[in-house]
């Protein structure tokens, strides 16, 4: 539901509505079953930064007494506003958007729900949701191409006609090619190994990965043909270390040729002209535009999800254009905006938690099973960590989703090797069931 229907700006739309209630019940769901206690599964400093993004939105809500809110930075407006509805000493909560907010505050949530559900499944649950994850980016190709010969205009899920770009279920190209490039890693480390054998897996690696080069240069996105050509690489890296000299070279001979027929479709030369104009790129003046906001809120934030509003009502005429601005279009400054300190602090601690698990999966024998779990897991999130530097694609549940796959795979890993040396994830008896037969 989050790949399908999470791939537009969040709001009260039937879509988001149905992951809203598929929200609300798994999270009362785990609860009852066994009140997130699987979350002890991840690494300490996980646990902590997991509840952390589902608590902090909520209690950007909490109202406050009029003395605590009107002393917070950037709130001068906000009062000013207030007090001609009458409303100037009211009680109100942190947040400068109540709405947007309480929007986040259910999908971040989710989100962490989502973490502690992949968390209990069996390892081969685990594999099935990952195969089902590789298939529906797989169905969400076949959409794009039907919008690629439709010039955009059908199916179009978002109303955001865009021309001849392939889209998938995604009102935001970019995202689309991400995910894209995320399934070079799905099926480099997943599908591929489990479907053939290990001497058929370079050649079907390498048709893939063209594939979906063609498919990311559809995408008019110049991040995504990098994200996608890091993803190769980590890919054939690993691949080819079983692999004797003569089938690297023959590799080679065939990635260079279907290189160079990429290189020569007009697809790619719109492309490689967009890189030419990088330097005049909206989104490095949108950033610039944003960053007197991080300076103003830097300290307690502005709520989640309020960013479109505080950027409309500070921004200058000449910044004015037919399109509106929803994203600081680099999601580590927005998250200085929109949760200060607080969320400067989250991050931290979650960077922090992937420092035992890669410490671990460094001293892994290459032969090890979950070597090729963690690796998966950490290309995924280097991924998305390097494409929020320049989009927001953790903004839409149906990219955040995959990012939970990448995150659950470090940790399940982390989990399987601290433990008996794999021999927690040796069995497929649930999480529960084990604990009961101990």
């Amino acid at each position: 539901m989050l790949a399908l229907f999470g791939g537009g700006l969040a709001g009260w739309t039937p879509g988001y509505m149905l992951i809203f209630v598929a929200i609300i019940a798994a999270t009362v769901a785990l609860a009852w079953r066994d009140g997130f206690r699987v979350l002890d599964e991840t690494p300490p400093l996980a646990k902590i930064a997991l509840i952390c993004i589902a608590v902090l939105p909520l209690l950007q809500l909490i109202p406050l007494p009029p003395g605590w809110w009107q002393a917070l930075p950037g709130q001068a407006l906000r009062q000013q506003v207030l007090a001609l509805a009458g409303l100037g000493n009211s009680w109100q909560p942190l947040s400068t958007e109540p709405v947007g907010t309480a929007i986040s505050g259910i999908l971040t949530v989710g989100f962490v729900t989502l973490v502690a559900l992949l968390m209990r499944l069996t390892d081969k649950d685990f594999r099935s949701v990952l195969f089902l994850a590789f298939g529906l980016v797989v169905f969400g190709i076949l959409v794009g191409m039907v919008q690629v010969v439709t010039d955009g205009q059908f199916p179009n899920p978002h109303g955001i006609s865009m021309g001849p770009t392939l889209q998938g279920f995604y009102a935001n190209k970019n995202h689309m090619a991400l995910i894209l490039a995320t399934t070079i890693l799905l099926a480099g480390f997943v599908v591929i190994p489990r479907v053939f054998d290990l001497q058929r897996r370079l050649w079907v690696n390498l048709g893939y990965i063209a594939f979906v080069l063609v498919c990311i240069v559809s995408t008019n996105s110049r991040a995504g043909l990098a994200l996608g050509g890091i993803a190769a690489l980590i890919v054939l890296h690993d691949q080819t270390r079983r692999i004797s000299w003569r089938y690297k070279i023959g590799g080679l001979v065939v990635l260079a040729l279907l290189s160079g027929l990429i290189l020569s479709t007009a697809a790619f030369e719109l492309v490689s002209g967009r890189f030419e104009d990088v330097d005049s790129d909206l989104r490095w003046r949108i950033a610039t535009w944003s960053w007197p906001l991080a300076e103003r809120y830097w300290v307690s934030g502005s709520g989640a999800g309020s960013f479109a509003t505080l950027f409309a009502a500070n921004e200058q005429l000449a910044w004015v254009k037919p399109t509106f601005v929803n994203h600081a279009h680099n999601e580590y400054l927005q998250l200085v905006i929109e949760f200060g300190v607080a969320g400067i602090a989250v991050l931290a601690v979650f960077l922090a938690s992937l420092i035992a698990p890669l410490m671990l999966w460094w001293q892994l024998p290459r032969s090890a099973r979950e070597r090729a779990t963690m690796t998966l897991g950490f290309a995924m999130i280097l991924l998305f960590a390097l494409h929020s530097v320049v989009d927001y694609p953790l903004r839409r549940p149906a990219g955040w989703a995959f990012f939970a796959l990448g995150l659950v795979a470090v940790y399940r890993g982390y989990r399987m090797s601290a433990v008996g040396g794999g021999s927690a994830g040796s069995t497929d008896q649930p999480m529960d069931r084990q604990v009961e037969t101990a």
